[in-house]
């Protein structure tokens, strides 16, 4: 081991952990900040290391260029992206002069993806957190050949599944089995409130507010008490499912009530009729039909079809009783004062508190929407946005001409018929866009997931926002619906969730979530700042290498390689790889060189190898991996019973090709791969054949290990005598 100035040293470790620097910061017709140039460093060094990396920074970032600065060193990246987001993504593509493939995620539900990609950037990721779905299958099989960057400012929706379901992508099985510290040296997270950014600013979220609207009627005994539905030939009964949904409707407005409960009224006109008719619909046939006040018009196709074996009056009598009771339900709130009547009041009191501002509020429900936009359109220069388009007091608008209105600037160039200061909107637009001349943000119903939330601030909250700050409020649900939904208290266990793997930045809710900093990524992200200010301009020295510094105790810091991955470790009296520990003997290292003698450098170096040792013997005797994929099992028996079958005269020729299958069974691979590793694992090929297959597999899909365990750049701490 070569002893060199410690200052030199740190510089080899940041080097080797944090990867190289070079990102420029021209982007184009962009300027990029210093935290996306960093960004974009760590991103490629992932790409090298782990095949892929998630950016999970705070909304309003800019992670869109910095995929883009990644995407600049590719031959031909492809985007995954809602279709919603496609404009913005060729916008941005244009401004940055990197050119892309946009794909929907819509799209690729409905299959014909094709591959060619060196690069695939999915955005809004946590849309593929379902392994069951179509659409998951196409991006599992385009990542399968490419490295993969997932962007999400709220990759945990739910759990901590929803991570590890996405970042199989490119970790595959693998991403099951690792911890929750291991996943998180793959994710770059930085948070708005400790970025730096150059020429520009980004407002500060104030903590939420309460809105509380005046009581609405108590409906829930009446909610309750419903009959329950008659499901259609393809679907469960779901009847308490269906309660709290209507539930979740009443507390966001009466206009959603009582849409929803039309809707439970014609359909059970339209079982009722398929009654008539001997058979049960199901729910494409339901959907197909037209019901209007009283009359059905039943689809050509379910009038076609031959008559089912069923009890058909005791089924229309079950029909009717729910028919019946929703009836009398909507009679009774028909009675009864409107409650949104106080919503939108809140919304204009909101308005005149704050002049000049200009507000978005969000909903679950089109109805919402519609409802209060015809309360509000007569007093205020309102407009709404919902998928089945837009409206404001001119008539009909497009999402693209809501969108111009919102740009810096836009209210000094927008005439003034055609202004908006509210607009109310589903969540149509809570992802992937910017309304950065608005600052304040009203949630009029709260979501089952709390990561929406955080979402409708970020749409408004962006760099270059001319304004400092902005305001959040949030519509308070009819006590009675509160308790029977216990919305805070899901909301609480869903964000402790994020908190604790990729954290929660300020309040998303009153009272609720306050900045987290200890989440595994932040305390990653704490290490890796650490580091930074250790970079040195020159490449690292020939390894291995050992120096010391002065430090507030003693101890030792280490790069070191473990089954071909650069890790750091460190410890005092015992060793250890724990990332808290490690980011305070980082803090606690000076600059000062302290002069070193070889044997110094020889008795840390063996209690790190011993540790190397005894994790490598972990490694193989508990391999993780072995443990969650059931093709990696196989694969290792089948290559056992050929081993054994091989004639001894043969075997040494054979045994570089048996090694290579053992490296495949350890190997990190991504969703894709792992997925035709097990087709080829179960294939019915000759010996010779399957063991050319998997050496072929292996040459394209795994990263071979750079050296075996061992030490890299060794930095001793020593105190002050």
């Amino acid at each position: 081991m070569r002893v060199m100035p410690g200052r030199q040293v740190q510089a080899a470790i940041a080097a080797h952990i944090l990867g190289p620097t070079g990102t420029s910061e021209r982007l184009g017709d962009v300027t990029l900040h210093p935290h996306q140039r960093d960004g974009a460093d760590r991103a490629q060094h992932l790409l090298r290391a782990f095949g892929g990396a998630l950016l999970a920074d705070d909304v309003g970032l800019g992670k869109t260029f910095l995929a883009l600065a990644v995407a600049r060193e590719f031959r031909s990246p492809v985007v995954l992206a809602p279709a919603a987001l496609k404009s913005t993504w060729i916008e941005a593509s244009g401004r940055a002069r990197v050119p892309v493939a946009i794909l929907s995620l819509e799209a690729m539900s409905r299959g014909g993806v094709e591959g060619g990609h060196d690069l695939v950037i999915v955005d809004e990721a946590h849309h593929l957190r379902n392994p069951a779905t179509k659409r998951f299958a196409a991006a599992r099989a385009l990542c399968a050949h490419a490295p993969v960057v997932l962007l999400s400012a709220t990759p945990v929706q739910n759990r901590v599944a929803d991570l590890r379901i996405m970042m199989s992508l490119f970790l595959g099985e693998h991403a099951h089995a690792l911890s929750a510290d291991a996943l998180a040296t793959m994710i770059v997270r930085r948070e708005a409130a400790g970025v730096v950014l150059s020429g520009a600013t980004l407002p500060v979220a104030k903590p939420p507010r309460w809105l509380h609207p005046i009581g609405d009627v108590d409906c829930l005994e009446r909610l309750l008490a419903l009959p329950p539905p008659m499901a259609p030939a393809d679907a469960g009964d779901g009847g308490a499912l269906l309660t709290y949904t209507l539930v979740r409707q009443w507390a966001s407005s009466r206009a959603a009530l009582v849409s929803a409960l039309r809707r439970r009224v014609a359909r059970a006109h339209a079982i009722e009729d398929a009654l008539m008719e001997g058979r049960v619909p199901s729910r494409r046939e339901l959907a197909a039909w037209c019901f209007a006040g009283e009359a059905q018009q039943m689809a050509f196709g379910f009038m076609a079809a031959g008559p089912q074996q069923l009890d058909a009056s005791r089924l229309t009598e079950q029909v009717r009783a729910h028919r019946l009771a929703t009836r009398a339900t909507l009679d009774w709130l028909a009675s009864a004062s409107n409650p949104d009547e106080a919503r939108a009041n809140l919304l204009r009191d909101v308005a005149r508190r704050h002049p000049g501002r200009r507000i978005v509020a969000f909903s679950e429900y089109a109805e919402t929407v519609g409802a209060l936009y015809r309360l509000l359109v007569p007093r205020l220069r309102v407009a709404m946005l919902t998928h089945a388009g837009g409206r404001s007091a001119g008539g009909r608008v497009s999402r693209d001409e809501v969108l111009e209105r919102f740009v810096p600037g836009s209210r000094a160039t927008t005439p003034e018929r055609e202004r908006i200061d509210v607009l109310l909107t589903t969540d149509v637009l809570s992802e992937g866009v910017s309304l950065h001349d608005a600052s304040v943000v009203v949630h009029l119903d709260l979501p089952w997931n709390p990561a929406r939330l955080a979402q409708r601030v970020g749409r408004v909250r962006r760099i270059g926002s001319p304004e400092t700050s902005v305001i959040v409020y949030a519509m308070a649900p009819p006590a009675p619906a509160e308790r029977m939904l216990e919305l805070e208290g899901r909301l609480r266990r869903k964000l402790r969730v994020a908190a604790l793997t990729v954290g929660v930045s300020g309040e998303v809710l009153p009272g609720i979530a306050s900045a987290h900093d200890d989440s595994s990524a932040s305390v990653h992200q704490a290490l890796a700042a650490a580091l930074a200010a250790w970079r040195g301009s020159s490449h690292p020295p020939p390894e291995p290498v050992c120096g010391a510094v002065r430090s507030t105790r003693n101890g030792f810091i280490a790069c070191v390689r473990i089954s071909g991955h650069l890790s750091l470790i460190g410890g005092t009296d015992t060793v250890t790889d724990d990332p808290v520990a490690l980011a305070e003997l980082v803090h606690g290292a000076g600059e000062a060189d302290v002069t070193v003698g070889s044997s110094e450098c020889a008795s840390a170096e063996s209690a790190i190898t011993a540790w190397l040792r005894r994790r490598d013997t972990v490694n193989v005797v508990d391999l993780p991996e072995r443990r969650v994929a059931r093709s990696r099992r196989a694969l290792l028996q089948r290559v056992e019973y050929i081993s054994h079958r091989i004639p001894r005269h043969a075997r040494p020729g054979a045994t570089p090709m048996l090694a290579t299958v053992r490296n495949v069974a350890g190997a990190a691979l991504s969703a894709g791969a792992e997925r035709l590793l097990h087709e080829i694992t179960h294939s019915a090929l000759s010996d010779s054949d399957w063991l050319q297959a998997i050496g072929e597999f292996a040459t394209l899909h795994t990263r071979t290990p750079r050296g075996v365990s061992g030490i890299v750049a060794l930095l001793l701490l020593r105190a002050p005598a």
